[in-house]
């Protein structure tokens, strides 16, 4: 975790708007400087949001309004203006789930104690193709009032006797209470923080929590086999250095391949855990080749002629034998978890060859009928939860206001049965058994009333009856039918995300190709003009 402020010092950059803008992808004007500070990238942005506490004015829900007031309320050129929190999340998590995910975390930590938190999340792919999906999060340093307004990040509270009396500050001189320039008394004080967020234990417990969450989660998922590790290498007991963080220049200038120091002291460490880094390359190794094995042999694919494996063969040329991914473009994408098999080149082939594609317009006439197959099936499942959410809804009632009073009223009306049918006790000591009941159970039977009144308002269907078991049993086949739905469902979004990929891919190269000509045509002329 780094803190954003204005001095050297401070390494999570120097304005909290121009940060904000790096991570939500967007221009963003800073009133504090007068600049106006443009992202550099924009593709990789899956999502961003602003959590606010309680008494947060509802406007900071906006990013450039937020941290413009928290850049504007700080008046010092030393001021710190937000911490930066910059973490990895699993990469086979799909981006659904990793927003829903960090929503929830930043909740239960951050805003929890009355901060602020801006996060977003990022789905980047390296030089290699691999991918990295992480995420930003930036927090705001000072707590909102009740007024919301920023509070001082300390304040002053006088020190006090064991009396509770304020303890005055003595003139060693004259023995009396010292007053200032405009003769107040003087009073012994001291400051004390608004809030603790700066403690240093936060850091560590932030970081376990953090893993915690993402083991747990994973653990749900079913996804257990990549332990996740919050102590640092030295806390495991490990001898393993760590890697420096090269920063968005040195990383730039090592892509262009200009060595830097941090780069020099990056490789340096490369070289002393040659161990862990060949084991590394082995387990890669080892799942390439296992993924050669479960592909269709290439030798199938090369006799299929198909115009969509063409353009699949071209676009992994031009991009590190792997296609190109469009992160915000896709409405299926963001629901697949495995995203590097979407680019794998292999995989993309044997894929088209199993559906027998030949063309685009093949694959169109396809995709849009699995389209409205999928949006009858939504269509059915949204009914299907409307449906099972009401029964569960009138099931719950049932079992906890309706039939707890509901045995009060059969046993009055059992007893009141008995006597009509056999007659009411006679003389003047002999009472009514339901009459009695009723009067011992009065409130009971009071409840029994408004509760199935309460009922029979909540029942949507005209015949208003209260009939709990066969609730249950159609509650329990629409789970069942729901549950029977979720694999074609899952086959349909994984199929039209591939499809997805497929039409991107198309449009990038035709647009590559286009570019490629272009730039023919200009050297031609060029060389044209020199012989000229």
């Amino acid at each position: 975790m780094k803190i954003c402020g204005r001095t050297a010092k401070c390494t999570g950059g120097h304005s909290a708007v121009e940060q904000s803008g790096y991570i939500s992808r967007e221009i963003m004007y800073s009133e504090y400087d007068g600049k106006t500070y443009y992202p550099k990238y924009a593709e990789d942005l899956v999502h961003n949001e602003v959590l606010l506490p309680e008494n947060a004015p509802e406007e900071y829900k906006d990013p450039k309004k937020l941290w413009n007031s928290v850049e504007m309320f700080e008046k010092k050129d030393d001021a710190q203006l937000a911490r930066t929190w910059r973490i990895e999340l699993p990469n086979n998590w799909t981006y659904k789930f990793a927003i829903m995910f960090l929503r929830e975390l930043c909740k239960r930590l951050f805003v929890s104690k009355g901060m602020c938190v801006q996060f977003a999340i990022h789905d980047s792919e390296n030089d290699k193709g691999q991918r990295n999906l992480h995420a930003h999060i930036m927090l705001t340093m000072r707590s909102i009032d009740e007024q919301g307004h920023w509070m001082p990040k300390q304040k002053k509270v006088y020190l006090t006797d064991e009396n509770g009396e304020r303890i005055p500050v003595i003139d060693e001189k004259t023995g009396q209470q010292k007053v200032d320039k405009r003769n107040r008394k003087q009073w012994q004080c001291t400051t004390i923080k608004t809030n603790d967020w700066d403690d240093k234990k936060y850091g560590k417990l932030w970081r376990k929590e953090l893993t915690d969450a993402i083991n747990s989660a994973n653990a749900e998922l079913g996804m257990t086999e990549n332990f996740w590790e919050y102590r640092s290498f030295k806390e495991q007991g490990l001898d393993i250095i760590p890697q420096i963080h090269l920063g968005e220049k040195a990383s730039a200038m090592e892509r262009a391949g200009i060595k830097t120091i941090r780069g020099d002291i990056n490789r340096d460490i490369i070289a002393r855990n040659a161990i862990i880094n060949a084991a590394r390359a082995a387990y890669e190794k080892a799942k390439e080749e296992l993924a050669e094995v479960v592909a269709i042999p290439v030798t199938a694919i090369k006799t299929f002629k198909s115009e969509i494996v063409d353009m699949i063969r071209k676009m992994a040329e031009r991009n590190n034998n792997r296609l190109t991914l469009p992160v915000m473009k896709g409405k299926f994408i963001g629901a697949v978890s495995d995203r590097a098999a979407l680019q794998d080149k292999a995989k993309m082939e044997a894929y088209v060859q199993s559906k027998g594609w030949t063309t685009f317009d093949e694959m169109q006439a396809d995709r849009k009928e699995l389209k409205a197959n999928y949006e009858t099936m939504e269509k059915s499942r949204s009914d299907m939860t409307e449906r099972m959410s009401y029964l569960q809804k009138l099931l719950d009632f049932n079992d906890e206001y309706y039939e707890p009073y509901h045995k009060y009223n059969i046993e009055y009306w059992k007893l009141k049965g008995a006597e009509d049918k056999n007659g009411k006790p006679l003389g003047f000591f002999k009472k009514s058994q339901a009459e009695e009941y009723k009067k011992q159970h009065q409130a009971q039977l009071n409840s029994f009333k408004m509760y199935k009144s309460a009922l029979k308002d909540m029942i949507k269907e005209p015949d208003k009856k209260i009939t709990p078991k066969a609730w249950k049993k159609e509650l329990d086949g629409l789970k069942e039918k729901y549950q029977q739905t979720e694999r074609p469902l899952s086959d349909a979004i994984i199929n039209l995300a591939k499809m997805e990929v497929l039409s991107y891919n198309k449009r990038y190269l035709e647009q590559t190709l286009q570019n490629e000509r272009s730039e023919r045509n200009r050297t031609h002329i060029r060389n044209r003009d020199q012989i000229l």
